[in-house]
């Protein structure tokens, strides 16, 4: 024997009214429990996967960090070397630059010319006290003189 109300359902869905409907029931404690466990499922199926993945992304994030600093120095000696270049190519072209570098590197000086040049200590990024003695002022070097 049918249930009445599947009659009632069957006459509409053959009728093709849009008579036709549903009214959804009130999920019962084994569904309810059933739909927590799903999610509750998904979360650990997630969690295992990041537990899995997660030393692989902070190697990369490493990695990443480590490239930089590489790129950076590379870019650096780029820049040192083009320097070089022209310094290389001023030397070999420029006499009078090639003079000016040996005199300065060599400590020559020309007759009757008096260099002075100032030692500066290492560290410049230290403030300047409001009264500086003479003891602690930079020692001036005397040049020697071209021949």
């Amino acid at each position: 024997m049918r249930d009445p109300d599947f009659h009632e359902l069957d006459r509409d869905y053959r009728s093709g009214g849009a008579a036709y409907a549903y009214a959804p029931q009130k999920p019962d404690l084994w569904q309810r429990m059933s739909r927590v466990m799903e999610v509750f499922l998904y979360l650990l199926i997630l969690a295992a996967i990041l537990r899995i993945f997660w030393p692989e992304v902070e190697k990369q994030r490493t990695l990443n960090s480590e490239l930089s600093e590489i790129e950076r120095q590379q870019a650096e000696r780029e820049a040192r070397v083009a320097d070089l270049r022209q310094e290389y190519e001023l030397l070999k072209s420029d006499r009078e630059y090639l003079e000016t570098v040996a005199r300065d590197r060599l400590d020559l000086s020309r007759e009757g010319e008096h260099i002075i040049r100032i030692e500066r200590p290492e560290q410049e990024e230290e403030p300047l006290p409001d009264a500086v003695d003479s003891a602690e002022l930079p020692k001036v070097k005397p040049l020697k003189p071209l021949k």
